[in-house]
């Protein structure tokens, strides 16, 4: 698997099948891609505004896992 990023385009593309050729194109929605062989394998997800897309959608629940884990920080002090 290959991970490529067009930050002029704000594109990700992910081969995950590198050397595989797509036979055809799905969109998934607006902004998502998938790449598909002959056998209907996955080959490929293109990502379009991946820093929308993407980004954010990792971050925010990585912000709430520390946002809980400094809340429980607080308390713990508290109770010293």
């Amino acid at each position: 698997m290959r991970v490529r990023y067009d930050k002029r385009h704000d594109i990700l593309y992910i081969d995950v099948a590198p050397g595989k050729k797509a036979r055809e194109t799905q969109p998934l929605n607006d902004d998502i891609f998938v790449d598909l062989d002959e056998e209907g394998n996955i080959v490929g997800i293109e990502i379009w505004n991946a820093s929308e897309n993407i980004v954010e959608a990792l971050a925010e629940p990585l912000i709430e896992k520390v946002k809980k884990s400094l809340e429980k920080s607080v308390m713990a002090g508290k109770g010293s």
